[in-house]
């Protein structure tokens, strides 16, 4: 049993009642929470950009992560509180939650129809695109992921292809 599965079957057996039980409609919502925490994600850079440019830009530029940065600015917690990052990242940590609550009970809903099935796809393809690199030239590229990801893309487009068919020769 993965840990998805683990806690899908104590989310979903928890509260019935609350719970989404359409696929195409829990995709719809974890889409909005993406939605949601993208823009937080632009406010959190905005933020982080209004932060001395001497404190940040040269350690940016030898390619530290924003989180190597943080702990290297030892007064950027000061500049934290004072710039409201804190509750942007508050903020960020509870969609995060609400999104891997709502994958959690999608893994276990079981689709009804193909529609449904393509939903779930299309939700998988766009998440792994923004997590797996496909560019030969970066640094994290690794061929088996990119191979993968194209494996996946292709059963999304036959499937919607199959769909799309189908529906124009029922009308």
């Amino acid at each position: 049993m993965t840990i998805a599965e683990g806690r899908s079957r104590k989310f979903a057996t928890g509260d019935r009642a609350s719970v989404i039980t359409n696929s195409i409609l829990l995709t719809r919502r974890v889409r909005e929470l993406q939605r949601r925490r993208q823009a937080l994600v632009g406010q959190q850079e905005q933020v982080r950009a209004q932060l001395p440019d001497w404190a940040v830009e040269p350690l940016r530029l030898v390619g530290l992560t924003n989180e190597e940065i943080r702990s290297l600015v030892s007064n950027l917690s000061t500049n934290e509180a004072e710039a409201g990052l804190n509750q942007i990242e508050a903020d960020l940590e509870d969609l995060d939650r609400q999104i891997e609550d709502l994958e959690n009970v999608l893994v276990a809903t079981p689709s009804s129809s193909l529609d449904e099935i393509e939903a779930v796809i299309r939700l998988t393809v766009d998440r792994f695109r923004e997590i797996i690199v496909t560019d030969p030239d970066d640094v994290f590229y690794d061929h088996g992921e990119a191979r993968f990801l194209a494996l996946l893309e292709r059963v999304q487009e036959d499937l919607s292809c199959m769909l799309q068919r189908t529906r124009l020769d029922a009308s």
